[in-house]
C-alpha cells in the first residue's frame, strides 16, 4: 500500500489540500464555507465521493450517489450549516498541530489502550502495523477489507 512511494507521494499531495488549508488557516476557510450554503456542500461532498472511492475523482457526478442517498448527504452537510460548526470543526486539525502542542511530546508517549484499526483500501494515509503498534501496544485487532 505504500509502494511505489511515487504514487503513494503523488496521491497525498493531490489530496492533502484540505488538511494543509485547515490546519493553518481554518478562520478563513470556515468564515467563506459559513457565508455559502453551496460552497460548504461542495467543499464536504467532494470529500465524500474522492474519499469513498478514489477513481470517482474521475467520475461527472463524483459517483457519489453510488455508496451514499442524496438525504444522507444533505443531512450531513446540515450539520454544519445549522450549527454554524464548519469553523470550529476544522480548527481541531489547527489545534492538534500546533508547535506548542508537538513541543510537549505528546505523540511519543504510547496510548496504553486496547485498540482496533482497520486499514481500508481507499484510505488516503495508510499507516503499517509497525508503525501503529509504537503509539498503540495494546492493537489487540488490524484487519484489511476487500474495500472502503
Amino acid at each position: 500500500r505504500l509502494y511505489p512511494l511515487s504514487k503513494t507521494y503523488a496521491h497525498l499531495l493531490e489530496e492533502m489540500g484540505y488538511f494543509h488549508l485547515q490546519a493553518s488557516k481554518p478562520d478563513t476557510v470556515g468564515v467563506a464555507l459559513r457565508d455559502s450554503p453551496v460552497g460548504l456542500a461542495a467543499y464536504i461532498l467532494e470529500k465524500f465521493a474522492v474519499w469513498t472511492k478514489k477513481d470517482n475523482k474521475f467520475l461527472a457526478d463524483g459517483g457519489i450517489e453510488k455508496k451514499f442517498s442524496l438525504t444522507d448527504l444533505l443531512d450531513n452537510v446540515m450539520i454544519y450549516w445549522v450549527t454554524d460548526s464548519i469553523t470550529t470543526s476544522m480548527r481541531l486539525y489547527a489545534e492538534s498541530l500546533a508547535i506548542n502542542q508537538w513541543s510537549l511530546g505528546m505523540e511519543k508517549i504510547p496510548a496504553n489502550v486496547p485498540v482496533a484499526c482497520t486499514a481500508a483500501p481507499e484510505e488516503i494515509a495508510y499507516t503499517p502495523r509497525a508503525a501503529l503498534l509504537l503509539k498503540f501496544p495494546q492493537l489487540v485487532h488490524y484487519t484489511h477489507p476487500p474495500r472502503g
